[in-house]
């Protein structure tokens, strides 16, 4: 750990700030919608907005302990609003967290995730309706909840 590290964390950051630590290392961005992107973490913004080079797409499948990883390294530009969560990788433990998953064809698990993914936004939406009806008040969180599938 460099002395600038250490200088960093001495602050608790409450703004976009707090991002400055993960410049030209690699990360795992999770996205509102389930996706995962992971790759080198080269700029952000005062918004939350990221650049990510060299990043690859991985879907996962937690009920079938499956998951798929696009092919090609991009240049990814992510929205502040569409983050949801931000770490940094340990390059030597980044595929521990797959070990023993079964690896599967990257377009199809794309439909499939998609699939998932819209049927647990309707399953929030009805559920949502139910509370409203009996008195409660929701707010429109169902977004944030995607990954229950």
């Amino acid at each position: 750990m460099s002395q600038e590290d250490i200088y960093l964390q001495s602050y608790p950051f409450t703004t976009a700030a707090a991002i400055i630590g993960f410049v030209d290392r690699k990360v795992s961005a999770v996205l509102t919608g389930g996706r995962a992107i992971i790759g080198v973490l080269r700029t952000f913004d005062q918004f939350g907005n990221l650049v990510i080079h060299d990043g690859v797409e991985r879907l996962y499948l937690p009920k079938t302990k499956q998951y798929a990883e696009s092919t090609t390294p991009q240049i990814y530009v992510i929205r502040g609003e569409n983050l949801l969560m931000l770490g940094d990788l340990d390059i030597d433990k980044e595929d521990a967290a797959i070990e023993g998953w079964e690896r599967l064809d990257y377009a199809k698990t794309y439909l499939e995730h998609k699939r998932l993914t819209n049927e647990a936004k309707e399953k929030n939406i009805i559920e949502n309706d139910k509370l409203g009806n009996a008195g409660a008040v929701i707010a429109d969180y169902y977004n944030f909840n995607l990954h229950g599938f």
